[in-house]
């Protein structure tokens, strides 16, 4: 079979098993209504980041940021890609490049947020209960950048190799959404395993893991230690730590845990359906993390009072009219 190969008749393909059951234009609408403002807060809030440099240089937004530009990725590259699959019902450009990006996209970037969300929480654990950890120019080299550095290589370079360059045989469906298949590395018995393994269940459980562990640890230090933790300190680090690891729960874990299931013996047939709704459902991880962060950055939404909020709140006075009842009077016609 050639690598380059493409299914474009239906005999082969059910519709059924690889598209959600939701309507195509239901699906349509979703996407597009929460990707918009969602692109607009996530630039909102880089933009804010990057010309404060109190927040630039704020260890605990560097992951953010990363977070932030895998979303962007998602939003600008994937969620387009789909819309224009349900305008045409059709991959377009229907060529193996666009389902390799796609690919890349959709499978590489966001599993690569799923890692940097585990490594978030795992960063708080130090940053709050061993800050001596980072309290030097060359530890923060050591402990904080080298591992994002590490984990960015690491991605970019397993999702390019795995997709791009691992010897298989991709099979290409441009009537069917993320072109009908996984790529071919997914059902590879090592490559396909490690991902699923290292890339996908267990960042995910560890990220569920060290939020709930960091929220016991905070109030366990409260009331047992003798040195007591400055919550209020740590409050908005914690609430938006505990939101992020919301999301995880909400979306990734019960398709880890139907993974897990098929994985173990589940029949297949099983929750196709469940699957198929909350792999859609994931796209929602994407759309609201920049509204978290929104919320959770003092400087971020301290700006978006000052800039966006008080502005708006501006222009509504300045062209509201202000109606006086003594300025007008009742006038009655008499009929003839």
């Amino acid at each position: 079979m050639d690598n380059n190969q493409s299914l474009n008749n239906t005999e082969n393909i059910s519709v059924a098993t690889t598209e959600i059951s939701l309507s195509r234009n239901a699906r349509f609408w979703i996407l597009l209504l929460f990707d918009i403002p969602s692109v607009a807060c996530a630039f909102f809030v880089l933009f804010c980041i990057i010309i404060d440099r109190k927040l630039r240089s704020n260890i605990k937004n560097h992951v953010l940021v990363i977070l932030l530009l895998f979303g962007i990725g998602s939003q600008l590259i994937d969620i387009p890609f789909y819309l224009n699959f349900i305008v045409h019902s059709s991959v377009l450009p229907s060529k193996p490049s666009t389902c390799l990006l796609w690919w890349f996209v959709d499978t590489g970037m966001y599993d690569g947020g799923v890692i940097f969300m585990a490594w978030t929480a795992f960063e708080r654990h130090i940053i709050v209960f061993h800050e001596q950890w980072i309290s030097t120019r060359k530890r923060r080299i050591i402990v904080h950048y080298f591992p994002m550095l590490f984990l960015i290589l690491y991605i970019f370079i397993y999702y390019i190799y795995a997709i791009y360059y691992f010897p298989c045989e991709n099979t290409y469906a441009y009537i069917l959404p993320f072109c009908g298949e996984s790529p071919c590395y997914a059902y590879d018995p090592i490559m396909g395993m490690w991902d699923w393994v290292v890339n996908i269940v267990t960042p995910t459980f560890l990220e569920a893991f060290l939020s709930l562990s960091f929220i016991f640890r905070v109030l366990w230090k409260k009331h047992h230690s003798h040195l007591p933790i400055h919550w209020r300190k740590h409050r908005k680090m914690a609430i938006q730590l505990m939101s992020l690891s919301s999301l995880n729960i909400a979306f990734n874990i019960p398709l880890s845990i139907i993974n897990i299931a098929y994985f173990c013996g589940l029949s297949y047939d099983i929750g196709v359906e469940a699957t198929q709704y909350f792999t859609f459902l994931c796209y929602f991880v994407i759309f609201l993390f920049p509204f978290i962060c929104l919320a959770s950055i003092s400087g971020v939404k301290k700006t978006f009072n000052e800039r966006i909020l008080r502005r708006r709140r501006l222009l509504l006075q300045r062209f509201t009219v202000t109606v006086k009842p003594e300025n007008f009077s009742l006038q009655t016609t008499k009929r003839r």
